[in-house]
């Protein structure tokens, strides 16, 4: 028998990584997370937290801890020499809790994320680095290197699987020769800094002072702000000089004197629109800027990594646990590898309509800017990604196959309101959703509860890595066997289209994969989900 010094080795401490390392963790998946800096880092970079990532945090339990830390916002103005228009974000067809954006500091989130791994049994190695590896078809080999001060951890480490998270200069990637694909495009410069300014702070601000563009987007901290300039001018090495370059752009665009105290960080960079072919090689994983790197206009990188880390996490716990085979591996790069190659489109459109500021008339300027916030939402947020090709989705077997409201295979199964998520049922369900498992939702037929009702299966057991969730009009019996959900007003059964008799299949990171009426369509649907690796049979060996 192959032995394993950890079942996955993190590469990268960042918010991808110990979103990875925490939800293995709660897995019960052995887990070591190293990172070749010498502590936590001190200075943000990522600041918008889109909806997506929101319903995340909501699932791992976290958002309480991060929530009290940032500020909404809720649309963008864009100022021009004889007018300022403002366009709220529009979310008509994209139901969710969070109809906004959440500014919230890398930091907090980084602090919160960290509190939690080390809760669950996972502290970062700092000053750690992973110095080369090689894979096998047991495991991997990996070295780890300390750096310059105290390292918690170097020598040889034996793990099953490798997890790089570790940036847009990642080893992983490197070594396993996946060529991040595209193009450079422009050099920004952006900086962190209080100015003295009377702007909304709710809004993203776009100016056009002669000879390029600028953004602003608010901190929570009073006054200050997140400053973007699209012509790349100025040193990022002279703070002061910088502050004054943004006060005469940010004065001659407003029409007013504007003062930009120094900047707390400051830095220019070339933007990169690249993506990896695949996400994983073997044994080995990459996820975040290790595998793709765009703008940063709209604010996609952090949320794209820790839905590309809560994709995967999942997948690996049941690989190692015994409760699928390898083949469920593959279904992470299918599913994940087109929504990195749709950033650098949706990236591209966002920089491109950033930097230019084409006369218009104001009519045609305001219906202009909301079709562009439209579209810009459906990609930014994350509501709109989901997997109806994936081979753990099961659609109908037909096009009248199923109710023509609710959640599809392939969808979110949160798409609800702020008002309809604190219903009773809501607010329940939302609890059970947070534990670590596929949650199989059961709406049982109105009478005395049945052997088949709680099983929802009858034929044969159900296996162990489903946790079956009935909800019902009335409060559960604690005998029934299976955990219940009660819905006095019907909101879960209204939102999720779901009858008497109705099943509702749930992914673990809260996807639906199948849904249908009675216990041979049930049946055949985690028949059909065998041949993707998640085994059907009720004894798993972890």
């Amino acid at each position: 028998m192959t032995r394993y010094d950890v079942d996955v080795l993190v590469a990268g401490a960042g918010p991808v990584g110990l979103t990875a390392a925490l939800q293995l963790a709660r897995w019960g998946v052995s887990v070591r997370l190293v990172d070749a800096a010498p502590g936590p880092a001190t200075t943000s970079r990522a600041l918008g937290t889109h909806a997506r990532s929101l319903e995340i945090y909501d699932q791992l339990g976290i958002l309480g801890d991060i929530a009290p830390h940032g500020t909404r916002v809720n649309g963008f103005v864009r100022h021009r020499a004889d007018r300022t228009s403002r366009v709220d974000y529009d979310f008509d067809g994209l139901a969710t809790r969070f109809p906004y954006m959440f500014n919230v500091d890398q930091v907090i989130t980084e602090r919160v994320l960290r509190g939690h791994s080390a809760a669950a049994g996972v502290a970062v190695e700092w000053n750690t680095r992973l110095e080369s590896f090689q894979q096998d078809d047991d495991a991997v080999t990996a070295v780890l290197h300390g750096g310059d001060g105290p390292s918690t951890g170097y020598g040889t480490v034996r793990a099953r699987y490798l997890w790089g998270c570790d940036g847009g200069r990642s080893t992983v990637r490197k070594a396993l020769r996946l060529p991040l694909a595209g193009e450079s495009a422009h050099t920004w410069l952006i900086a962190d800094a209080i100015v003295h300014t009377d702007l909304d702070r709710d809004g993203v601000h776009w100016l056009f002072p002669p000879g390029g563009a600028l953004m602003l987007f608010p901190f929570p901290d009073p006054g200050k702000w997140r400053l973007l300039d699209t012509t790349g001018e100025g040193d990022a090495a002279q703070p002061r000089q910088i502050a004054r370059q943004f006060g005469d752009k940010l004065s001659r665009a407003l029409g007013r004197e504007v003062v930009v105290d120094t900047p707390t960080w400051a830095s220019k960079f070339t933007i990169q629109q690249r993506a990896v072919p695949a996400m994983h090689v073997g044994r080995c994983f990459v996820s975040g800027d290790a595998a793709h790197v765009h703008s940063p206009a709209s604010g996609q990188g952090l949320n794209t990594g820790i839905q590309d880390a809560y994709n995967l996490a999942w997948k690996l716990a049941m690989v190692v646990r015994g409760h699928a085979d390898a083949a469920l591996l593959d279904t992470y790069d299918a599913e994940r590898v087109p929504i990195g190659r749709a950033l650098l489109a949706s990236t591209g459109e966002v920089m491109d309509t950033a930097m230019v500021d084409t006369p218009t008339s104001a009519d045609d300027t305001r219906a202009a800017d909301r079709d562009f916030m439209r579209r810009l939402i459906r990609n930014m947020s994350g509501l709109g990604i989901a997997y109806p090709d994936s081979p753990l989705t099961v659609p109908g077997d037909g096009p009248d196959e199923g109710p023509d409201e609710g959640p599809r295979p392939g969808q979110r199964l949160t798409q609800v309101s702020a008002a309809d998520a604190q219903s009773p049922g809501w607010t329940a369900l939302r609890e059970a959703l947070r534990t670590p498992a596929w949650h199989l939702l059961v709406f049982p037929r109105s009478g005395p509860a049945t052997d088949r009702d709680r099983t929802a299966a009858g034929a044969r057991p159900l296996p162990t890595w489903l946790d079956v969730v009935t909800v019902g009009r009335s409060r559960p019996h604690p005998d029934e066997g299976a955990r219940g959900v009660w819905d006095p007003d019907g909101r879960v059964r209204d939102t999720l289209a779901a009858a008497e008799g109705d099943w509702i299949l749930v992914r673990p990171d809260g996807y639906l994969s199948a849904r249908g009426t009675g216990d041979a369509g049930l049946l055949a649907a985690l028949d059909r989900l065998a041949a993707a690796g998640p085994s059907t049979h009720s004894g798993a060996v972890k």
